[in-house]
């Protein structure tokens, strides 16, 4: 019934609304340019979306800006088919990802959607997700106003791209023939004090009689969202038994003793527990600042009247600054002795806490991280004759990131709990708590102490305690690739297209850690571990289009790709048909299988992270938790079937309805183990390291075959234009309902996916429907538009199964045209809009952090005026 209501809800919003995209339809577009290109999904040059046997999505840059998608990772969050990307700042389960931004169709993990820039592969991101997925950061592809369109394939891809194109292919493409120069500026009003501020500019021009170039650059200052700006964070579940005040076990009575001050400076207890717990939801960051700044250029020359030359040269930096309480929880157990001064319960204690809290002498921590992505492109392009065209192309990219984390170093305070803190303090000569040597008091009693007093810390002691851990990563790519595409005779509907290609790849990662990392000394973060690795992959593939009539045309394609490292081959075929009976409906079908390899991290690296755990030892009470990942080299490689039927209608001039089917067969899919999954099978599981006083430490987990992921849905998409004499109409429809999301672990138990946040196994996310429905309004100086964007309620199978709520947003945007109001001779746009209008919080949930961040956004209302210019 949830269901049925869900549908008409989004059916019945229709009839108001505008579109984000549309699917375009397999046969000719009117009025379509009748120029031969590839498209993407086919390496055939082909008229522009003209005979497509599988589903594309297209996106102009107009369509994106109508919705107020100022980057891609706002595009990314209005795609019904994404699910589960990583797009939004969470300090528990994007630890070291902040500021970066990627794609994750149907669910299958941001792994398995390939991204391209003009049709070619772009570097990994040096950093992982916490579950040890490499992506490509599409945050630091290209400005903005670079792009002139962006096409998704919704469709399994690896006989045509490669082994990473699985759920499908996300592939912008750039303005190459854009003259003039434009110019915009946006100023973003968020909830609080959160704000951006953008700058954009591209330049197009010829030189000479036979080149053209592009160069764009921007700018964007984003600022700091935190949990206290927010109204809906829930305190109980941003809680940490690990506070200050702190909490404390008897190592000889077993006592669990609380801070005799622990209610008097902020902590509180939960009914029925002894433990002193502290709200540290104020302190997380939701939205972390940014400061980033892109930069790209293309030219292009004709060499020859039948051969071009190109280059392209990208630079990305993003400088994100992160909060965090003071310090971290020391999960690392250490003894607070009976002799330190403030130990008033007679025994040795453990400690259960964190060192320093805000509010107090403290405000909160800066974590700092830098991401570089540097990627130089040439090619060549030419004609054969007629009918035979060549190129070739050379990529390098790169990506560089440094980690700049504050953490208590576990010895240091061990010593200081022992009274011989402080970097001029000599155990073996001096003497606890005197001269050089000072205790550190971690008890709420050093708060309110005077200087000269024993239970007092002095400041000084805070630089010995915590120390900066560094790590330098750099992820690299290497690409060189050669096509052939052309015609070979005829049949009854057309000529023959066919295409066939070379492609070697070599990706390689490196990290590097300071000394404190490698040694594992810090109490939160743990440590670190140098590695470097690398992947060598050679292929070869080839493509052919069948026109066998003219209502009929069949497609296939066959990729072999040879894997070093003793991975091994594969040879993966795509076969696909388009049948179009009359000008009124056409069918599509296509079948694929893909393969994707171990990546260098989930082979060689090492990952250690935190993550929030619930310990059924200790009342299901959550905190945080140290989580240790070492690489797998035994893994096997993902396989993966995919099945796609599709009908486009055109029952009147401007109607289009598309409707795809989609099923995805995902075997031996990599995974990281569950942490909280480990727990709840089994608290006592040897894996699961545990202090004296009985709290989890760190959890060890390892990548492993997870063995499938077998989801199947339903893709709907109409758009309609009215012409008026007052403008021009459009109302659309775009949804997704996910069927199926299986889940298969290698115990060979399936769980049913859908619908379910999935926190407590290998999946993700995973609504049963998302859609968006609009209405936009144009003349030839104004326009205008709604949207709405709605998101299904599902269960949180990390917190009993309770329900997350639905969520519906609204949009909207107006444009009037201003003439040459900046300058003369220029096209001078005022914009105003406002995202989520009805300031909608996301549905709240029961874990740290209180939303799901891979799916809702919480930065709620977001007002913005923007001016642009063309000259």
């Amino acid at each position: 019934m949830a269901i049925q209501k869900s549908v008409k809800r989004l059916l019945w919003s229709a009839t108001l609304l505008t579109p984000l995209y549309q699917t375009a339809p397999v046969y000719a577009q009117q009025g379509a340019a009748e120029e031969e290109i590839v498209v993407t999904g086919s390496r055939i040059k082909r008229t522009l979306q003209k005979n497509t046997a599988t589903p594309l999505t297209t996106l102009d840059a107009s369509e994106m800006q109508a919705r107020g998608a100022k980057d891609a990772r706002d595009l990314v969050a209005l795609l019904p088919i994404n699910a589960g990307s990583e797009n939004n700042a969470d300090l528990l389960t994007q630890n070291f990802t902040a500021g970066t931004a990627n794609v994750n169709l149907r669910g299958l993990g941001v792994a398995s959607t390939l991204v391209l820039l003009n049709g070619r592969r772009q570097v990994l991101s040096a950093t992982p997700t916490d579950d040890g997925s490499s992506f490509v950061d599409i945050s630091q592809l290209v400005p903005a106003l670079a792009v002139e369109r962006t096409e998704i394939l919704k469709d399994g891809a690896s006989a045509i791209y490669g082994s990473d194109a699985v759920a499908g292919v996300f592939n912008m493409i750039t303005r190459d023939t854009f003259e003039g120069s434009e110019i915009q500026v946006e100023y973003r009003d968020g909830i609080a004090d959160q704000r951006d501020i953008n700058i954009d500019g591209v330049v197009g021009a010829s030189f000479g009689d036979n080149g053209h170039f592009l160069a764009a650059a921007s700018y964007l200052h984003r600022t700091l969202l935190v949990g206290a700006d927010l109204d809906w964070v829930d305190p109980v579940g941003n809680s940490s038994g690990f506070g200050n005040p702190a909490t404390f076990r008897g190592q000889v009575s077993g006592n669990v003793f609380p801070d005799p001050q622990c209610e008097e400076f902020g902590g509180f207890f939960n009914p029925g527990s002894s433990f002193c717990r502290r709200d540290f939801g104020p302190h997380l960051t939701y939205v972390p600042e940014e400061r980033r700044l892109q930069g790209f250029t293309r030219a292009i020359w004709d060499w020859s009247e039948s051969a071009q030359v190109w280059a392209e040269l990208g630079l990305a930096r993003n400088d994100i600054y992160r909060g965090v309480s003071t310090t971290s929880p020391t999960l690392i157990p250490t003894t607070v002795p009976e002799e330190n001064p403030g130990n008033t319960f007679g025994e040795d204690l453990s400690y259960l806490g964190r060192a320093y809290w805000p509010g107090f002498e403290d405000t909160p921590e800066d974590n700092y991280f830098q991401h570089t992505t540097t990627r130089i492109a040439l090619g060549a392009q030419g004609d054969f004759n007629d009918s035979l065209s060549w190129d070739f192309s050379f990529i390098n990219g790169q990506n560089d990131v440094q980690i700049n984390y504050r953490d208590v170093v576990v010895d240091r305070f061990q010593s200081a709990l022992n009274g011989f803190g402080g970097f001029l303090c000599d155990p073996a000569t001096g003497t606890a708590g005197e001269g050089d040597c000072q205790y550190f008091n971690p008890f709420a009693s050093n708060f309110n102490a005077a200087p000269d007093s024993p239970l007092y810390n002095d400041p000084e002691l805070r630089n010995y305690l915590v120390a900066e851990a560094l790590g330098l990563g750099k992820s690299q790519l290497d690409v060189f690739e050669a096509n052939i595409t052309g015609q070979l005779g005829a049949l009854a509907g057309g000529a023959i297209g066919f295409a066939v290609g070379v492609q070697y790849r070599q990706e390689q990662l490196r990290y590097v850690y300071d000394g404190l990392m490698n040694a594992d000394a810090f109490g939160f973060i743990i440590g670190g571990q140098n590695f470097s690795g690398d992947l060598d992959v050679s292929a070869i593939y080839g493509e052919v289009s069948l026109p066998v009539a003219d209502q009929l045309e069949l497609n296939a394609a066959v990729r072999y790709e040879d894997y070093g490292g003793g991975i091994g081959s594969t040879t993966d075929p795509k076969v696909s048909f388009l049948w179009t009976p009359s000008d009124v409906v056409s069918l599509r079908g296509s079948y694929s299988t893909s393969f994707r390899a171990p990546t260098v991290f989930q082979t060689q690296g090492i990952q250690s992270g935190f993550a929030n755990i619930r310990d059924p030892n200790n009342n299901n009470s959550a905190t945080f938790v140290g989580i240790r990942t070492i690489g797998n080299n035994e893994l096997d490689p993902e396989t993966s079937t995919a099945v796609n039927f599709g009908v486009s209608l055109n029952l009147l001039e401007e109607l289009d309805i598309n409707i795809d089917y989609w099923d995805f067969s995902f075997e031996d899919a990599i995974s990281r183990e569950n942490a909280q999954g480990i727990v709840n099978t089994d608290p006592d599981d040897e894996r699961v390291e545990r202090s004296s006083a009985g709290t989890i430490v760190l959890v060890n987990t390892e990548f492993f075959n997870a063995n499938a992921i077998d989801t199947r849905g339903l893709d709907l998409s109409i758009s309609y234009s009215a012409f008026t004499d007052v403008g021009t109409f459009t109302p659309s429809l775009e949804a997704t309902y996910v069927l199926d999301y299986d889940l298969t672990g290698p115990d060979g138990v399936t769980i049913d996916g859908a619908g379910s946040r999935n926190r407590t196994n290998f999946g993700t996310s995973t609504p049963e429907l998302r859609g968006n429905v609009g209405l936009s309004w144009a003349t030839e100086t104004q326009s205008a538009s709604i949207f709405l964007s709605y998101v299904d309620s599902y269960k949180d199978d990390g917190a009993a199964d309770i329900e997350i709520d639905s969520h519906l947003t609204l949009d909207a945007q107006y444009n009037i045209g201003l003439g040459d109001f900046l300058k003369a001779g220029s096209e001078t746009t005022l914009t105003i809009g406002v995202v989520n209008a009805t300031d909608e919080d996301p549905p709240t949930t029961v874990n740290a952090g209180s939303f799901d961040s891979k799916i809702h956004d919480p930065r709620g209302r977001r007002a913005y005026v923007k001016i642009g210019a063309k000259f």
